[in-house]
C-alpha cells in the first residue's frame, strides 16, 4: 500500500479527520478516514506501569467520553508540551494523575495506540520504584480513581470488572511484555 493523497475533511481544536487515498499492490484505490491529534510532540502519548515496593501495580479507573464508560488503564497522557521530552511527560502525567513519583523510568515498548483509525503511538515505561507524595494535579476533564492491585491479583481483577467498567486490553498485554522481559 502507498498513500497517494491526503485531504483534511474536518479540523477541530485538537483533532483532524484526514482522508488518505491509498493504492494497493493490485492497484485498487482505497480511501481511509483517519484521526490525527494536532497538539502532540514525539509519538503522541506516554504510559507508566508503576510498581510499589509492596508489589502493587498502579491502575486507573478513568471515565472516557468516547466509550461513555469507565476504563481500567495504566496512568499516562499526551506529549503535548513543547520542549518536554517523553520521559519528562511520563513523569509529569504519572505524578499528576496518581500522586506517585517515579524514581526510575525504564522504556519498554513504543506501539500504535489505535492503528485502525488514529496515527498516535504510545511510549510505555516501567517504574519499578515509586514513592507516594500525595499531590495530584488532575485535569478538570479527568475523573480518575487510583487502584493499587497486588500483581498476582491482576488477571482475576481484569476478568471480573463491574458492569460499568471496561478494560483497556493493553493492560494485560504490557504486563505480559514486562514479564517476558524479566521486569515483572
Amino acid at each position: 500500500m502507498r498513500i497517494v493523497n491526503r485531504e483534511t475533511a474536518f479540523e477541530g481544536e485538537y483533532l483532524r479527520l484526514v482522508r488518505k487515498t491509498t493504492v494497493s499492490k493490485d492497484d485498487n484505490i482505497i480511501v481511509w478516514e483517519t484521526i490525527e491529534r494536532k497538539n502532540l510532540y514525539h509519538g503522541g502519548a506516554v504510559v507508566v506501569v508503576g510498581l510499589t515496593n509492596k508489589g502493587e501495580l498502579i491502575l486507573e479507573k478513568q471515565w472516557r467520553a468516547p466509550t461513555e464508560s469507565y476504563i481500567i488503564q495504566f496512568p499516562g497522557g499526551l506529549t503535548d508540551i513543547k520542549g518536554e521530552s517523553e520521559e519528562e511527560a511520563a513523569r509529569r502525567e504519572f505524578t499528576d494523575e496518581t500522586g506517585y513519583i517515579a524514581r526510575q523510568l525504564i522504556p519498554v515498548v513504543f506501539v500504535p495506540a489505535y492503528p485502525m483509525s488514529v496515527s498516535m503511538r504510545d511510549r510505555y515505561y516501567f517504574a519499578p520504584d515509586i514513592e507516594y507524595k500525595g499531590t495530584k494535579n488532575q485535569d478538570i476533564a479527568e475523573e480518575i480513581e487510583i487502584i493499587l492491585l497486588p500483581r498476582e491479583n491482576l488477571y482475576h481483577y481484569l476478568t471480573n470488572l463491574p458492569d460499568d467498567t471496561e478494560m483497556d486490553l493493553r493492560v494485560p498485554g504490557i504486563v505480559w511484555i514486562l514479564e517476558q522481559q524479566g521486569l515483572l
